[in-house]
């Protein structure tokens, strides 16, 4: 074979090879898009209001959270917060009677209802968390139903 074939024949394979190659799809993204979601939630009687308004964005949680309880000083504020299962975790600012405070909230999630959780609490650093939230009592507390958000 001479050099001329043999380029050509080179050539030829080449080619073939090239023709051959599949195209390889774009690997997924590993950085999946974030879903935010709002939910309200509330608890409304003749005397007392709970009304919790909140936005997760893949277990993070931020909102408002109003208190009209009867008998006590009315309340509004922020919370920010996580999700772990079914248990949401938050830390309230609200201001009541012109007084700015801090302290951790809980809810529980069951079906379409919240149930607020109540606990031994301490203050550090100026706020009032619980001493163990993993001992905290849901059985004595107003169950704030869901609503739409737009009503």
């Amino acid at each position: 074979m001479n050099l001329t074939g043999f380029i050509s024949a080179l050539l030829i394979i080449c080619l073939v090879f090239s023709c051959n190659e599949q195209q390889n799809p774009p690997a997924p993204e590993k950085n999946l898009p974030k879903t935010n979601s709002t939910n309200c939630y509330r608890y409304i009687t003749n005397k007392d209001t709970v009304i919790l308004k909140m936005t997760d964005a893949n277990g993070i949680v931020s909102g408002t959270l109003f208190y009209n309880i009867y008998q006590k000083d009315k309340n509004s504020g922020t919370i920010q917060g996580k999700i772990k299962g079914d248990l949401l975790i938050a830390d309230y600012s609200f201001n009541s009677e012109g007084v700015t405070s801090l302290r951790q909230v809980a809810f529980k999630k069951t079906g379409n209802t919240f149930i607020e959780g109540y606990g031994e609490s301490v203050e550090e650093n100026g706020k009032m968390n619980f001493k163990n939230a993993d001992s905290l009592d849901f059985s004595h507390s107003f169950k704030l139903v869901a609503y739409d958000c737009e009503n």
